[in-house]
Order: structure tokens, then C-alpha cells, then sequence
């Protein structure tokens, strides 16, 4: 059941919230504190499944991070229960359109998403942001797996020096279908976590070291 659990939450989470977790006010409430990484979570008005935000920080530079998420097919080895990931078409330097899949065990059905990436940055505090929205039209769907229709998220990274960076990942998961809303809420925890636990592990590999993108500025 896990497994069927995390594959359905993946997809939806990773890369896809509902817009209106981004406006409401609801105090958080933390779940999990861990190994640096805090995440909260607290419930939504009109729906049955609960916020999820993550927050740590990670010993690398802005660039090493956006190396680690631009490595497109290695999001399997550190973001979970992905089993496939690649980049589809780069339309700039900053804008790109990826496709995730999730396999699960029959009788659900496979996920995939087509994810439009785009990502910014703020002039003055240096914060890089990554925002990401499903388009399901662009790519034609394929036989025995379920295209994820509707998706929005956010990750933004801000630096707090040159080598350590402030990861905030924020996700509200409705994976639909009859699981119930509040095993996915139990469930739910262990993605934000052990993602960025995993980015932890991805930004020590020297191919993501010393890197340079023209459109991120490391540091003043």
C-alpha cells in the first residue's frame, strides 16, 4: 500500500499543488524535525487533504542546487518514488518542459506529468525561485497510464552565504481516486523529507560543483 501511496504522491507533489495553497493563512504545524530539515503541514478550507511544507538548509551554492535539478534524469535517484524523469525540450536557460513518471503496482495506474519549469530570480536578495505547472496537452497520452491533469508548485532557494543555501519546497497533495485523504495526509511526511534529504546527499558530488549559469547570480 505504501508504495502505491508514494507513487500517486510523487507526481502530485513533487511537481504539482493546487494554486490556493500558496494564499491561505492557516497557522503551520510542525510534523517532523529531523537531520536540519522541518516540515509543517495545516489544514485547507474546503478540502480534505493538508499543506505540506519542507524547509532546510544545504551546504552548496546557488548554482550547485540548479545543477542538482537541472540533471533531470537523476531526479530518480534522490527524489521519491520517481522512477523516470527527463527533460523534454529546453526552450531557454531558464525555462524547460520535463516529464515525470510513477509507476504503481496493478491495479493503479501509472502518472505521468508534462511539467512546464520556469525559473527566476530576485535582483536584490538573490533568492531563485522554481515554479512549475502541468501541461497535459503538449505531449499525446499513452496507453495504461494517467496523465496529471492539473499542477502547480514552487521551491525557492535563497542564499544565506556563499556555500549554504536556504531550500523552502512547498506542496498540497490530491492524489484523487478513493484513498482515503487522511492516509495520504500520514503518508504525505516522508516526501518533503526525504527529497530534501536527498538533495543534501546530490549537492556533494563534484559534477555539480563549480558550476556556472549565466541567469543565477551566486552571490554579490
Amino acid at each position: 500500500m505504501n508504495k502505491i501511496l508514494f507513487s500517486l504522491i510523487t507526481l502530485f507533489s513533487f511537481q504539482g499543488v493546487s494554486a490556493q495553497a500558496f494564499t491561505q493563512e492557516a497557522p503551520w504545524k510542525n510534523v517532523r524535525d529531523r537531520n536540519d530539515i522541518q516540515v509543517y503541514n495545516r489544514s485547507i478550507e474546503g478540502s480534505d487533504f493538508k499543506e505540506f511544507m519542507a524547509q532546510t538548509t544545504v551546504n552548496a551554492d546557488l548554482s550547485t542546487i540548479i545543477a542538482v535539478f537541472e540533471d533531470t534524469k537523476a531526479g530518480i535517484d534522490w527524489v521519491e518514488n520517481v522512477d523516470e524523469m527527463h527533460t523534454e525540450k529546453v526552450i531557454s536557460e531558464s525555462e524547460t518542459i520535463t516529464v515525470t513518471l510513477s509507476k504503481a503496482p496493478w491495479p493503479v495506474a501509472d502518472r505521468d506529468a508534462v511539467v512546464l519549469n520556469k525559473t527566476t530570480q530576485n535582483p536584490d536578495s538573490l533568492a531563485v525561485t522554481l515554479k512549475q505547472k502541468g501541461i497535459p496537452d503538449y505531449l499525446p497520452l499513452k496507453e495504461g497510464v494517467v496523465r496529471v491533469k492539473s499542477l502547480t508548485s514552487r521551491w525557492v532557494f535563497t542564499p544565506v552565504s556563499d556555500t549554504v543555501t536556504h531550500v523552502h519546497y512547498q506542496v498540497l497533495t490530491d492524489p484523487g481516486g478513493k484513498l482515503p485523504a487522511w492516509l495520504i495526509n500520514l503518508v504525505s511526511v516522508s516526501q518533503p523529507y526525504n527529497s530534501l534529504l536527498g538533495l543534501k546527499e546530490m549537492v556533494k558530488q563534484e559534477k555539480y560543483q563549480n558550476r556556472h549559469f549565466p541567469h543565477i547570480v551566486n552571490h554579490p
